[in-house]
């Protein structure tokens, strides 16, 4: 075994993120997106629609933004496979072939969980809600065009590439944060979610994340 395989070991028990630990932040979690939802959901999207969107030139830049989400997931799977193979032809067994296996299929593994939850929960778009306001809420089972914002895939996504990321390379873990954070705030700013569904998302991503490694893990370090 190689000492860089050990290190990637030693640092995936030191710093990952564990079930146990996330079962733990459930409740706070829960209790910070309920609070969100019925206190600081509307007041937020509304003064960013008032103050930012003020602004032409915001307006213009962000009014028509493209979901690519699915086409970034497609991509960076197929890329990360792609380079897990050729490490592994080449035997090369370190921290980098081993998240490039794991990304491979805890990318994938979010969008599902993302996706089935949006059609479970039907919770209306923010920028929907502002030309609709009394059908702010959750449409249960309902998911679908303008009813797909909690959770937060975006959030979802990267916050299980970052934890990713942060278990196999621990020192990175304050700038995958702020990276995350930075997210959080312009899927906000830009009218594309709720706060309780960025919160929900990174929740979610982080889930997925721990529970994928818990299951898998040991494979993918042999």
């Amino acid at each position: 075994m190689s000492k860089n395989k050990i290190s990637a070991m030693q640092e995936r028990n030191d710093d990952g993120l564990t079930m146990t630990t996330l079962s733990l932040w459930f409740l706070p979690t829960a209790i910070i997106v309920s609070l969100a939802i019925l206190f600081l959901d509307r007041p937020v999207g509304r003064f960013i629609q008032e103050k930012l969107y003020s602004n032409r030139i915001w307006g213009s830049l962000t009014g028509q933004l493209p979901d690519t989400l699915l086409i970034m997931v497609g991509l960076i799977t197929v890329a990360c496979y792609a380079g897990y193979r050729l490490r592994k032809h080449r035997h090369i067994q370190d921290a980098a072939t081993v998240l490039l296996h794991y990304v491979a299929y805890a990318l994938p593994a979010s969008f599902v969980a993302k996706t089935v939850l949006k059609v479970a929960f039907g919770r209306i778009e923010t920028r929907y809600w502002l030309q609709n306001p009394q059908q702010y809420g959750f449409h249960w089972l309902h998911g679908g065009e303008h009813f797909s914002g909690f959770p937060s895939g975006h959030m979802a996504v990267f916050a299980t590439l970052f934890a990713a990321i942060w278990r196999m390379y621990p020192r990175l873990k304050g700038v995958l944060c702020l990276l995350l954070l930075v997210l959080g705030l312009l899927l906000l700013a830009t009218n594309y979610h709720f706060l309780s569904d960025v919160v929900a998302g990174t929740y979610l991503g982080l889930v997925v994340e721990a529970m994928l490694f818990a299951v898998m893990g040991k494979e993918w370090l042999k």
